[in-house]
């Protein structure tokens, strides 16, 4: 019994060392990150953007386009984002599309499930059994509404930057 704690007691500070050698080591690979952070007026939570994220935007104009574009660069010097390799200003943004959050998508996607069942179910049960006691149009009714909120709640929103949202590039630098 002594002699197998006595082994494993050298085994074990071998891979401290090893773990903190790893972690020394690991430290100077980390150079720096860039990010553009999507904030909100009073909130201190934000939506950070990194490289490589895609991004719908409009610009600030007449046109009625919205862009759908990759982040390749960010240059906080000039307040430059390079999307798909075009240089965008920020001051030039005049828009975003961003997914809602996920408990949203989700329960839009069971409003679709439930528009479509409750539609089934009423067709099946009112034609196809000649069930007379069905309310179809009562049926029909709440199956359009729960397929229309699940629209809703699928669909991307729409942030117009401004007085309550902004963009800001940030970046991270360890030296």
């Amino acid at each position: 019994m002594f002699m197998q704690q006595s082994l494993s007691t050298p085994k074990k500070q071998a891979m401290k060392h090893l773990l903190l050698l790893l972690l020394c080591l690991s430290t100077y690979t980390v150079s720096g990150q860039k990010m553009l952070l999507l904030e909100r007026a009073n909130r201190a939570r934000t939506t950070k953007l990194y490289i490589g994220d895609e991004l719908r935007f409009r610009m600030v104009g007449e046109e009625n386009y919205w862009y759908k574009r990759t982040i390749t660069d960010i240059l906080p010097e000039s307040n430059t984002l390079m999307l798909d390799n075009f240089a965008v200003k920020l001051n030039e943004i005049q828009s975003i599309k961003r997914h809602r959050k996920p408990i949203w998508r989700i329960l839009g996607a069971a409003g679709y499930t439930l528009g479509a069942t409750l539609t089934f179910a009423t067709t099946v049960g009112r034609f196809g059994f000649q069930d007379k006691s069905v309310n179809a149009p009562k049926l029909y009714g709440i199956a359009a509404g729960s397929t229309a909120a699940g629209w809703f709640l699928s669909k991307y929103r729409k942030i117009r930057l401004g007085n309550k949202h902004r963009l800001r590039i940030v970046e991270i630098k360890f030296e």
